[in-house]
């Protein structure tokens, strides 16, 4: 999710897109980073003293900042030494294809206008964007309160990005992203459900398929964030919770 944004005209409407972060490399990560087990799954902890992409941001990996408890894995923006620092996640453990499945409880619609959460794959790789798939919560800096997007780089197709207006009911949604070699489906859903049981279905919120050609799984990890967008600070100290995280590999 190393970009920067901005904003095109398609069909007579302003969407707020993503942007490569080009040139920027990728994130200094301490050489031992701390990690912590969630959603069956080890997860390292990005650490960064100096302001790096994506935003750009320092990034905290202290124990004030990233927990996991019996509510779920927190993630949170906070000011250190009056510096404000984001959080990152990632899995110490390549994925690909298959299906992610996460629920997240956070009352997004207090966010600033610089506050972005992001779950997506990420390949050091360059071949095929990374082979980043985001699921995003943000304003992009823009008035009017978060959007909800789904996206496969690179943004800058129309075709490959997908913005909505969640209309939340209530702090808790899920949300499920589906890869294989023939399709890409993402879906949200309002409240902690799951996906596999019907009556979920009651509570879909959106749904999206890729009409492109999948990128290769190639050797991604999943990430998950939480960071303002240009550094902007923001109002007060923010925090999110991933209440579960499953990923299910795609039986090959």
């Amino acid at each position: 999710m190393f970009r920067l944004c901005r904003m095109i005209l398609l069909a007579g409407q302003i969407l707020i897109v993503s942007n490569l972060f080009a040139a920027v490399p990728l994130p200094s990560v301490t050489s031992r980073p701390r990690e912590l087990d969630f959603g069956g799954m080890t997860w390292r902890i990005k650490s960064s003293a100096s302001a790096v992409a994506p935003g750009p941001n320092p990034y905290s990996a202290s124990v004030e900042s990233v927990w996991v408890d019996q509510w779920g894995l927190h993630l949170t923006i906070r000011k250190i030494a009056d510096v404000w620092h984001a959080t990152e996640v990632f899995t110490k453990e390549r994925v690909g294809y298959g299906t992610y499945t996460f629920s997240v409880e956070s009352d997004v619609n207090s966010y600033d206008e610089a506050v972005v959460a992001g779950f997506f794959t990420w390949d050091t790789a360059p071949q095929e964007f990374h082979r980043e798939i985001d699921i995003e919560f943000a304003a992009w800096g823009q008035p009017g309160g978060p959007k909800f997007q789904y996206v496969v780089q690179p943004y800058d197709d129309p075709d490959r990005i997908e913005v909505f207006d969640p209309r939340l009911q209530g702090n808790s949604t899920t949300h499920r992203i589906i890869w294989t070699p023939q399709k890409l489906e993402f879906l949200s859903y309002h409240g902690l459900v799951d996906p596999d049981d019907p009556a979920a279905q009651d509570n879909l919120m959106h749904r999206w398929v890729f009409g492109g050609k999948p990128p290769t799984e190639g050797r991604v990890r999943f990430r998950m964030n939480l960071w303002l967008f240009q550094g902007e600070a923001p109002k007060d100290a923010v925090s999110l919770v991933v209440t579960s995280f499953s990923f299910l590999p795609l039986e090959k």
